[in-house]
């Protein structure tokens, strides 16, 4: 009998990769994004966020949140493998969906951060998986590119760089 070639059987990752200015120091950004259970004030598209580890800070730190996109909701697992505060963060999705996330924050200048967001998703289902993945990778860089930028955004309120909140993100 023969085998079903690996990209078949496995499908393949869809990788989603953004990035912005800050107008807050990483130490800022760090917390934001560290800060488990409000990370649906800048994932707009998650929510219930609740840590499930004895810990909340370092490798090893598990949780879990309520993913919403494009009508498919999903319960996202994942689990901290890099941290290197307030420079880098790696966390493992152990989901449904597979894969792992990183955020890479680099000093820009005094009070100033660029931040990095890279996703590398693996779908389930193989072939199939992967197909619906790719359907949805615009939508889902357009999501992301709006958490990012709601994350910009909140960071310089934390910092006191805005005086309001925008309101362009809904």
């Amino acid at each position: 009998m023969p085998r079903v070639p690996a990209v078949i059987a496995r499908g393949w990752p869809v990788v989603l990769e953004m990035a912005a200015t800050v107008a807050a120091p990483p130490e800022v950004v760090w917390r934001l994004v560290t800060d488990w259970e409000r990370q649906g004030d800048w994932m707009l598209e998650a929510s219930d966020f609740v840590v499930t580890s004895p810990h909340r800070e370092g490798v090893g730190v598990e949780a879990e949140a309520t993913i919403r996109i494009g009508g498919i909701e999903t319960r996202d697992r994942i689990r901290v493998s890099v941290w290197d505060p307030p420079r880098r963060l790696v966390i493992d999705h152990l989901g449904w969906v597979t894969g792992h996330g990183e955020i890479y924050l680099a000093r820009s200048g005094p009070g100033r951060s660029r931040a990095f967001w890279r996703e590398e998703l693996h779908p389930p289902l193989g072939l199939l998986g992967a197909l619906g993945l790719i359907a949805f990778k615009p939508l889902m860089r357009r999501i992301f590119e709006r958490d990012i930028e709601v994350l910009r955004d909140l960071s310089a309120r934390a910092a006191g760089a805005l005086e309001s909140p925008p309101n362009h993100y809904q």
